[in-house]
């Protein structure tokens, strides 16, 4: 059983403007739980699975923007969102991104083992959108789509933004509290 909780969505057909940063929609499967981020991720390397690049470049330069904007931002403990995880991370375990996703992109295909490649997408015209999942095996225990309008590269602040709030949304703290809460959604 899953819960789909949609977001604020202001003129989804509208361009985003420039430096806004959105959510626009969550879902969490009822599998969820926070303590099993924490045996997962708490002290150790978490696998992150980056998917496209929206604004061309090296790839290796563009994951670690992604990963480096992922730190921190998590609920609960302190854990490396990292491409290249050494032996602490626990395997099954992982956080695909993919990047100008297809609006019909779902969870479950994020989660396969491994993710169809190449994974559906559509360069958007208004800015950057990523559709992120957390994956235990091939179960999406959450999944957020977030937009960052007018981002101009990975250093961009809207970008960073976006991957910052995209991994909070990714690990609310309990089932019974709302998944979006401001910091982290519109």
């Amino acid at each position: 059983m899953r819960r789909s909780i949609p977001m604020v969505m202001l003129a989804l057909a509208a361009a985003c403007a420039p430096g806004t940063v959105r959510l626009t929609h969550q879902d969490l499967n009822s599998a969820y739980r926070q303590s099993e981020f924490g045996y997962a991720g708490a002290g150790r390397d978490f696998r992150v699975a980056v998917l496209g690049n929206p604004f061309g470049g090296d790839r290796a330069t563009f994951e670690h923007a992604v990963t480096d904007a992922m730190q921190g931002r998590n609920w609960g403990p302190a854990t490396n969102f990292t491409t290249a995880p050494g032996s602490s991370a626990r395997d099954g375990y992982r956080v695909v991104m993919v990047f100008d996703p297809a609006p019909t992109l779902n969870p479950q295909a994020l989660c396969g083992e491994p993710p169809p490649a190449p994974m559906p997408h559509e360069a958007g015209s208004a800015g950057v959108s990523v559709f992120a999942a957390w994956c235990r095996f091939g179960t999406a225990l959450s999944s957020v789509r977030g937009e960052a309008g007018g981002a101009t590269g990975p250093g961009d602040a809207s970008f960073r933004a976006m991957i910052g709030r995209v991994t909070g949304t990714l690990f609310p703290p309990e089932l019974a509290t709302p998944i979006c809460a401001p910091p982290n959604c519109d």
